[in-house]
């Protein structure tokens, strides 16, 4: 599938989600659009889904629905990427195809995902929330981290999960 053709489906399956949108919405947006703005480096990692933390909840129908088949996805193929132990970008993209990887922020054991919170959600839905299994994700980097994890914190507070 070409990648415009990519981009097209994925702005289309989220225009129902559009009117719902709120100021929480409003500051992550402006948040993630200053995370992309100050990083100093971004680099593939290889975080523990348990340690994985989403910074918004899945609550809208769509949303769900999409979550809720990921999740049946990864369920078909829970032995053999358990018994590989990681979740590598081929796999993700083979099971659970997305416009974008897994875009995180560390906060010291934490990763905080910022783009790819359905998936986090599916694989928690999947393998558990204690799992240790390894997830490819793309991690990124900032001189002095502090501002943008207060800000991602606030995010998770406003939707109810600090």
């Amino acid at each position: 599938m070409s990648r415009l053709r990519q981009w097209w489906l994925y702005l289309m399956s989220k225009r129902s989600e559009v009117a719902a949108l709120d100021y929480k919405d409003a500051y992550m947006g402006k948040v993630i659009m200053d995370i992309h703005r100050l990083r100093s480096d971004k680099a593939q990692a290889m975080a523990p889904l348990h340690a994985l933390h989403p910074i918004h909840r899945i609550d809208r129908e769509s949303a769900l629905q999409a979550t809720h088949a990921r999740a049946q996805a990864l369920i078909a193929r829970r032995d053999e990427l358990l018994a590989r132990g990681r979740l590598d970008l081929a796999a993700l993209n083979a099971i659970i195809p997305s416009v974008s990887q897994i875009k995180v922020v560390r906060e010291d054991e934490r990763w905080l995902a910022f783009e790819g919170n359905g998936r986090v959600y599916a694989m928690r839905e999947a393998f558990g929330e204690d799992c240790a299994l390894l997830v490819e994700v793309e991690e990124y980097r900032f001189a002095r981290p502090h501002k943008i994890q207060q800000r991602l914190r606030r995010i998770r507070r406003l939707n109810a999960l600090e």
